[in-house]
């Protein structure tokens, strides 16, 4: 479960023009793209689940993280973390 939170950015036209701007420069690369590569475009760069894994060195011992994540869970990893913590 997600709360719904709303921010209101209140921007002048120069940054409202500079955004505009760079969505459309974003929406010209990847229109570019054929789709293989927008998916994996999307995999190395977007997917935050890719980020959560990784090999880590500590003193000449190598860790591996891998995370995995249920489609069906009720609750998100902000959630989840803010439980333990709390819990802790």
């Amino acid at each position: 479960m997600q709360d719904n939170i709303v921010y209101k950015l209140e921007l002048t036209s120069e940054e409202y023009k500079h955004i505009e701007k760079a969505k459309q420069e974003y929406y010209l690369k990847l229109s570019q793209m054929t789709k293989e590569q927008r998916l994996q475009y999307f995999r190395d760069k977007i997917l935050i689940e890719n980020k959560l894994n990784f090999e880590k060195e500590i003193n000449g011992t190598v860790y591996k993280v891998t995370a995995y994540f249920n489609d069906s869970s009720q609750e998100s990893i902000l959630k989840k973390i803010e439980r333990m913590i709390k819990n802790s």
